[in-house]
Parts: structure tokens; sequence; C-alpha cells
């Protein structure tokens, strides 16, 4: 199991698939990854996030998160910053 598919927690035997990442400027990037089962059904949607480190100043960077969604767009799972992009009204943040 990669570092990646530990941090996320996803189960053994499930795979996780990057479908989509996009620099945003700078070092902040936004990555999409799919979990999906031995059988190839969706099983989470996941989108992450880094904005960046700090700066040599001392300043603080943006740091980074994640948020899990199930096939039908709830929140499952919520790490830092929020984007709730595929947030469904009524999700519960776990």
């Amino acid at each position: 199991m990669s570092a990646i598919e530990k941090a996320f927690g996803v189960r053994a035997g499930h795979r996780l698939r990057l479908v989509r990442t996009e620099a945003l400027g700078g070092e902040a990037r936004e990555w999409e990854h799919e979990e999906r089962a031995r059988d190839g059904r969706l099983i989470a949607l996941y989108e992450s996030w880094f904005r960046g480190a700090a700066s040599p100043a001392g300043g603080r960077g943006g740091g980074g998160g994640l948020v899990k969604y199930s096939p039908n767009g709830w929140v499952m799972r919520r790490s830092n910053a929020a984007t709730g992009r595929r947030a469904q009204v009524g999700s519960i943040g776990c």
C-alpha cells in the first residue's frame, strides 16, 4: 500500500487512481483521486490540495487537506480547510 493510500485510509484490496491534477500557481496544487474496489465499483472520491509551504521569512503557508466523498457526493471525511465543491446540502463531515 502506498503512502498516499495510507494517508487517505484506503482499505486493503482497494486501489486509488489519480484522475486529475492541477497546478494553481506557485506551489499550490489540487488533486482528485478515485478509490475503487477489486470489482471496479467506485467506493469514494477524494479532493486534496496543497497551498504552499511556509515562507523563509517565517510566514505560514496555506497548508493542505482533503475531502472524501461517497459515490453520491456526500462528504464522508474532511481534513483541514474545506472545499465542499461536491458536497450536497445536509452532508455531514466525519
